[in-house]
């Protein structure tokens, strides 16, 4: 199924969608005076951009034709997915009338340069990165929304491109500008619009408090902040609201952001939960109890999805032909990861072959690290569903190792599948690696984890201190890891070990080589 290039409106109403340029509000929305959401590819010349955009551009020479290709591919690839920034059309209209800051352009077009097919384009990420962050510099004592708008995409530049301390360094800003200017309170005034857009760049970062400190090993900030906020709008509804609108004619309805809000709000107990596992600070009572806790939350909120978002391959294709494709599979990439992580010491677990519970825990942990596999695979065979931001090649090393558990300790009826999950996995993570250099670290640290599985006698996948940092602390370097390695010790005999293990695997069908598809 293509996705649509027509607005909401004119779908909805089958009326014919046209507009006389990219980001302008097609013909039919310009009559009835509604908010356009369509979006068309590019088509002006540098010299067709409007006087007062010209004049704002932030980096010499850079044409108006490549500006919004840009902005187009990024809201096409990543807004929506880490974060939800923007009301789109009242983007294009911003950009139109030149009251988009440079820094916040810069930034943006930056993301889009990395997905353009061009190597021109791609070509321009590192300068645009540059301009933006030496624009935020010179602004940085203006708390505003747009500043707080750039923060969080140059985090996300900054965490694709191996910059970890300045991912992290971005967000506690954003962050910090967003208590200064009393962010919640813009929620209460003003147009719905406007309203919308700044509980959604609060949510967003209360998603990155948990997901880039976490990654460093740091404490979360914002665990007692925004509480009481609501959660984001559905949104369809969203996209579709008249610019100056303050009062609701729809009901209220929760939308794909909301739920990745309740959704994310799990991840700190069971971040926490792990890490008092792999300190032994929990008696096993007791961190049994949490996990029954977080399991029915999980399993509860699953449960109470809406029938439009319950992950159906039906519902994947309505939210591709939305153009809310890649939302969707993000949130239940999401869900599938999170369970991953809430099971998964019950893989080494020796009461695992006793203890029915334990046994069920640890065919959840699989269950869920296989459709998270499946779902990547599935989502990057149709145009608009990809989820192509950095951490999801994180997610995925995560996934690929309780495939491995499979691969070597598995029935043998589990091998087919759990083969062709690990290789598309890694297909995909290849792919990542194009756009997100971090990506090479994700491979790095699934091949080490590998090793020390071949090299290992006993309990490879034991949550120790070593496994928290592979599972949750993405960010920092792996060390070497102290196991037992049977009768072999010592880094003499480790290579010689090693190949003989791989010779053993492999006849065994146990075994896959991903420096295959390195070459």
């Amino acid at each position: 199924m293509k996705a649509a290039s027509a607005c909401l409106q004119c779908r909805e109403s089958k009326r014919k969608c046209s507009r006389p340029a990219p980001g302008e509000p097609c013909h039919s929305c310009h009559q009835r005076k509604l908010q356009c959401d369509g979006r068309l590819q590019p088509r002006l010349v540098a010299n067709e951009a409007p006087a007062a955009v010209a004049a704002a551009l932030p980096i010499d020479n850079l044409p108006w034709e490549t500006t919004l290709e840009l902005v187009e591919i990024y809201l096409d690839k990543v807004h929506d997915r880490p974060h939800s920034i923007f009301h789109p059309a009242t983007l294009w209209t911003q950009l139109r009338n030149g009251s988009v800051s440079g820094a916040l352009i810069c930034a943006i077009c930056a993301i889009g340069a990395k997905f353009s097919c061009r190597s021109n384009r791609r070509n321009l990420e590192l300068h645009l990165t540059t301009e933006a962050k030496r624009l935020l510099k010179a602004d940085l004592e203006n708390a505003c929304l747009e500043n707080i708008q750039t923060c969080i995409l140059l985090s996300t530049l900054s965490a694709g491109n191996c910059e970890t301390s300045s991912e992290a360094l971005y967000i506690r800003i954003a962050t910090s500008m967003a208590e200064i200017i009393h962010l919640q309170t813009y929620t209460l005034r003003g147009p719905i619009i406007a309203r919308e857009t700044a509980r959604r760049i609060w949510w967003s970062l209360y998603m990155a408090d948990r997901w880039c400190f976490s990654g460093l090993g740091l404490p979360r900030h914002m665990d007692d902040l925004g509480g009481s906020l609501q959660l984001p709008l559905d949104e369809l509804t969203f996209r579709s609201l008249p610019s100056d609108q303050e009062t609701f004619n729809v009901p209220w309805k929760p939308g794909l952001w909301a739920h990745m809000v309740t959704l994310v709000r799990l991840f700190g107990p069971i971040q926490d939960l792990n890490r008092r596992a792999a300190k032994a600070e929990i008696d096993t009572a007791e961190l049994d109890q949490a996990v029954v806790s977080l399991g029915q939350q999980l399993e509860m909120w699953s449960g109470m999805l809406p029938v439009d978002i319950q992950f159906t391959i039906q519902n994947l294709h309505g939210h591709q032909h939305n153009r809310l494709g890649g939302p969707f599979v993000t949130l239940h990439l999401a869900y599938h990861h999170y369970s991953t992580l809430l099971y998964f010491r019950f893989l080494e677990d020796k009461q695992a072959s006793l203890s029915t519970t334990y046994g069920t825990y640890v065919a959840r942990c699989k269950h869920h690290a296989s459709s998270f596999s499946s779902l990547l695979h599935l989502s990057r065979q149709l145009k608009g569903c990809e989820a192509s931001y950095a951490i999801i090649g994180h997610m995925t090393a995560v996934s690929s190792s309780v495939l491995l558990h499979t691969m070597l300790f598995g029935n043998p009826e589990e091998l087919p599948q759990a083969k062709r999950e690990l290789s598309t996995n890694f297909e995909a993570l290849i792919e990542l690696q194009q756009y997100w250099p971090a990506t090479s670290a994700m491979i790095n640290r699934l091949m080490a984890f590998q090793d020390i599985c071949l090299l290992s006698s006993t309990e490879p996948h034991k949550l120790d201190g070593w496994m928290v940092r592979f599972l949750l602390e993405h960010s920092l370097a792996l060390e070497k890891r102290e196991l037992p390695f049977g009768p072999l010790n010592g880094e003499i005999l480790e290579a010689e070990s090693m190949s003989s293990r791989v010779k053993a695997w492999m006849e065994l069908g146990r075994y896959t080589s991903f420096e295959n598809f390195l070459t």
